[in-house]
């Protein structure tokens, strides 16, 4: 991997082609108008009915994303090959969402498209670029940290400056309105102003943190040794927690929210802090040997987290199948897995003539971005988008007839597996298997809940009440039921609230304190919850339902209810149609 940079990466030598034709700033100022009358145009056109989808969709991105290319390339490269590239870019972002418009569900479809698009053309801008100016495949690594990092310094700065602008122009708006004239006001809030504006000076924002190339290099130098700095904590921690980890066992870390995730995030965070350390492989780490050291544990470390988090999620989807998050959670362990295993190999790997002390790290990088350019590419297709992939698993998953009632994702075929889901859950509400197709007509009638992991915990008053048989079932099942957990039990009462000789059971939660009362069935079941009337003071419901009793309603009628000096009205549960 070394071989993939130049002998000369760091010795200066580049192959930069100076900007020629119109001025830079004539230039991306014209690409900002562009921008502006796009979005502007964007901005009419989705009132028109009868749009195509994805006609609307390749316009949105466009929009959107393509002037942005040409604002980053125009001074890296030369005008002509600016103008290629944010032509090819244009042309993949517009195919792609025509082809959004070929599939239904576009909206899902889509909205994967706008979050995964700007990073690949992110990542792919930064592989392209310092390859053009280098006249090589694969360039110096130091060309990549300092176009990408230059880059995002840029996108901040800019970003910044058009924020800064619109505050000057709304607090300007605001005196003339003091003074009685609106013009100011009225004009800020016109659409075309809005879109060409705005477009405008993000462009002049980009130009302006170019011009100042040394602004920009001061503080990415700033920022960058700032940050390293913090990788000694990240290191520690993350050495503490593995160490840890198997004394107190995987079932303590099971019951956190997302393992995966919560390592994922930690990868993430520890390859981001490694990257700030490195730098571009020079010699500035040259006389701090412990930062030194303790990027090199980092790296060793990144194995190990990474193995976990692939395994804690890959065990998820081989009992639940896919979903979006695990197919993103899966795609990043795959990803992480890749950094890791090229930052270990960096460690036993000598140093390249004239390249950095790590090569195998800097050639990780590069070859971790190229995966991820084209695994966002191909999520932001119709045909490889994550909600596609998670919809024919779960479908693949029903239709083979191995999964169990509890296994069934009813909520999920409902609400977000679009009209194949709800179809398919219309079938289920025909099932001969009665815990199936109840389920199912609760999920089609929006009344499903998929149980929590644990059995609600709930203190009973006064002590020595014995639990009611079946409650704690029912709330492992209900809405609610996560908010009771081990380590913070609720707090209930037997209760009859509405005078019918039958007793309910109050249950303390938060700023309410719920009802739960026998169906038709012998089943709990929400019925409403109790509200403070008044506003004064502060009252924790666990502690009233524990230091008073409530007093008794009237017979067949449902009255407020005192606690202490609070009096608690009944508002009854209410049940939305999908």
């Amino acid at each position: 991997m070394d071989r993939l940079f130049s002998p000369n990466s760091r010795t200066g030598l580049r192959r930069t082609q100076p900007q020629e034709g119109p001025p830079r700033l004539l230039v991306r100022l014209v690409l900002g108008l562009i921008q502006g009358a796009l979005l502007y145009g964007l901005y009419h056109t989705t009132k028109l009915e009868d749009i195509n989808t994805g006609f609307l969709a390749a316009w949105a991105l466009v929009a959107a994303y393509a002037a942005p290319v040409g604002l980053a390339a125009i001074g890296q490269i030369s005008l002509r090959a600016s103008l290629i590239w944010t032509g090819i870019a244009t042309a993949i972002l517009a195919a792609i969402g025509l082809s959004s418009g070929l599939l239904p569900d576009n909206d899902n479809v889509f909205l994967v498209m706008a979050i995964c698009l700007p990073a690949a053309l992110f990542c792919a801008h930064h592989l392209i670029i310092p390859a053009l100016r280098s006249g090589q495949a694969f360039a110096p690594y130091d060309q990549y940290y300092e176009t990408a990092w230059k880059a995002g310094i840029q996108l901040v700065l800019a970003l910044m400056f058009l924020g800064v602008f619109w505050l000057i122009l709304w607090l300007g708006a605001a005196l003339f309105n003091a003074i009685g004239i609106d013009f100011v006001g009225e004009l800020i809030s016109e659409e075309w102003f809005v879109f060409f504006a705005s477009s405008l000076l993000f462009a002049l924002g980009v130009e302006l943190s170019d011009v100042r190339d040394g602004l920009t290099q001061g503080i990415r130098t700033v920022a960058l040794t700032l940050l390293s700095w913090l990788l000694p904590v990240a290191v520690f921690l993350a050495a503490a927690f593995l160490i840890t980890l198997p004394l107190a066992g995987l079932s303590e870390l099971h019951t956190s929210l997302s393992p995966s995730g919560l390592m994922l995030a930690a990868s993430a965070g520890l390859i981001i802090l490694i990257n700030t350390a490195y730098q571009d492989g020079g010699e500035h780490l040259t006389g701090t040997a412990f930062l030194r050291m303790t990027l090199r544990v980092g790296c060793v470390l990144l194995l190990p987290m990474t193995l976990f988090a692939l395994w804690a999620v890959s065990v998820r989807i081989g009992q639940h199948g896919l979903t979006v998050s695990r197919i993103i959670a899966i795609t990043a362990a795959v990803i992480g897995l890749i950094y890791a295993i090229g930052y270990v190999l960096a460690q036993f790997m000598g140093r390249n003539r004239g390249g950095g002390w790590l090569p195998w790290l800097e050639g990780t990088n590069v070859v971790a971005a190229i995966i991820t350019t084209a695994t966002l590419i191909g999520y932001s297709t119709p045909w490889l988008n994550p909600q596609q992939l998670s919809i024919n698993n779960q479908l693949a998953r029903l239709e083979s007839g191995k999964l169990t009632a509890d296994a069934i994702p009813y909520s999920w075929l409902g609400w977000q597996a679009g009209p194949r889901g709800r179809a398919a859950l219309e079938e289920l509400a025909k099932s001969k298997d009665s815990a199936i197709a109840t389920k199912a007509k609760a999920a089609l009638e929006n009344r499903y809940v998929e149980p929590v992991a644990y059995t609600p915990s709930v203190t009973m008053l006064p002590e020595g009440t014995a639990l009611p048989e079946g409650f704690a079932e029912a709330l492992k099942t209900s809405q609610f039921g996560y908010e009771c957990p081990q380590n913070d039990p609720c707090t209930a009462r037997l209760y009859d609230f509405d005078a019918d000789g039958t007793e309910d059971i109050l249950l303390a939660v938060y700023g309410q304190i719920r009802v739960y009362s026998r169906d038709t069935e012998g089943s709990w079941a929400h019925k409403g919850s109790f509200t403070r009337r008044d506003s004064c003071g502060i009252m924790q419901p666990k502690n009233a339902l524990k230091d008073n009793a409530p007093k008794a309603g009237l017979p067949n009628s449902i009255q407020p209810i005192e606690l202490g000096e609070h009096v608690l009205d009944f508002a009854p549960e209410k049940v939305c149609q999908p």
